[in-house]
């Protein structure tokens, strides 16, 4: 009976595990694709072997981007602009015209007139004028701009000189209000004002030409080394006829005064306000005419320094190569195997020179390695290098 027992308590436990075991198949069939991948390859891929790196034989030592690498054989640079002119005109402008109004007052009755008129532009427009004739005229004429009595007078004769509008009383919309005094004790009198050809005029500047743009190129390399700027410019003017000048680098403001006719000015700038790519130098004057001659954007660079990229050998690794078990090996990808890549190789302090059309570059440098650390730059060859991968590994050698 004991026996009987213990059977079927066994076949009972091994059922057991036959359904968890179906149940666990299934959950991993109906998971999505990529979740069932990764659980698969990660019960598999670990062997217990230790370095993932270690891949039949070989282990990565080295695996780097260095990017675009650039020779440069100069360490200052001269980026000349085209000449430019710079001009302001002024002329005058009807900004209201009226052909006529009546205004008039009584004992009993009276009547005023407003004109209303814009101002699109206050900052470039000067000399304000009110002008007008009149046809008819008794009594006192009373003209108000924007509430502020501007006329109190009787006319005796149909044209008068223009009267001028203050500037400060002038604003983007604006109200010219037109009225006569009253009779007094002349209870049967009416004083009336028939005026004609009303304006309001100003002298307007045109400011199209006051501004002119230049843009000019500055590579990866030179914006990643500069140590200082300069802006030279020679400005052909009149004393006394131009206003002042206004200069930016990329919208920041390097220079604003009423330079030196006929001299060079140069212009110190902090070169970070100069980036990689398209930059532009922006000349805006308000009044006067120039012409800038001899534009220039100088830079001055650093020594450049091309970055060490660094990997260990460890001491049995060391044993292995000295005993020739294993090489090691460096390999350059590039982006393209049409251009000319020349470039020297140092390899803690010791030069390999490579020059190749390929997309790829191989060289055995375990000669070159030491036990620890070691390093590897790369100096580029009067060209531009776009290197992909930068790889050093090891490699077990065969018997």
């Amino acid at each position: 009976m004991i026996m009987l027992k213990k059977a079927q308590t066994g076949s009972g436990a091994a059922t057991l595990v036959a359904v968890i075991t179906l149940l666990i198949v299934l959950y991993i069939l109906f998971l999505p694709a990529d979740i069932r991948e990764d659980i698969l390859e990660n019960t598999t891929s670990d062997n217990g072997n230790g370095d993932a790196e270690s891949i039949s034989g070989t282990k990565l030592l080295l695996s780097e981007t260095p990017g675009v690498l650039e020779d440069l054989n100069v360490l200052e640079y001269e980026h000349s602009l085209p000449s430019i002119n710079l001009f302001t005109t002024t002329g005058a402008e009807v900004i209201k015209k009226v052909n006529s109004l009546y205004v008039k007052r009584g004992v009993f009755d009276q009547k005023s007139e407003e004109i209303q008129f814009e101002i699109p532009d206050l900052e470039r427009m000067d000399n304000f004028l009110l002008s007008f004739t009149a046809k008819k005229f008794s009594g006192r004429l009373i003209v108000k701009l924007n509430g502020k009595e501007i006329i109190n007078t009787e006319m005796e004769k149909q044209s008068v000189d223009p009267v001028e509008l203050e500037k400060t009383d002038l604003d983007s919309g604006n109200t010219l209000e037109f009225s006569v005094s009253d009779v007094g004790w002349m209870f049967w009198k009416t004083n009336e004002y028939i005026l004609e050809n009303i304006m309001v005029t100003s002298d307007v500047t045109d400011v199209s030409e006051q501004e002119s743009k230049n843009v000019f190129m500055i590579s990866s390399t030179e914006k990643h080394n500069l140590e200082s700027g300069k802006l030279k410019f020679f400005p052909d003017c009149v004393v006394g006829q131009v206003g002042k000048l206004d200069v930016a680098i990329n919208g920041r403001e390097v220079f604003s005064a009423v330079p030196d006719c006929g001299a060079l000015r140069p212009v110190e700038f902090d070169p970070v306000i100069l980036k990689s790519g398209e930059n532009n130098v922006v000349f805006k004057t308000r009044k006067g005419r120039y012409l800038i001659d001899h534009i220039s954007v100088d830079t001055e660079l650093k020594q450049v320094n091309y970055p060490t990229y660094f990997f260990d050998i460890e001491d049995d690794e060391y044993t292995d190569i000295l005993d020739n078990k294993i090489d090691v090996n460096m390999t350059l990808r590039f982006v393209d195997d049409l251009e000319m890549k020349q470039a020297q190789i140092h390899i803690n302090g010791k030069t390999v020179s490579m020059s190749t059309r390929d997309s790829e570059w191989f060289r055995e440098i375990t000669g070159y390695v030491y036990d620890g650390s070691n390093g590897i730059k790369i100096e580029p060859d009067d060209s531009t290098l776009e290197v992909i991968e930068l790889r050093v590994v090891l490699v077990e050698v065969e018997d």
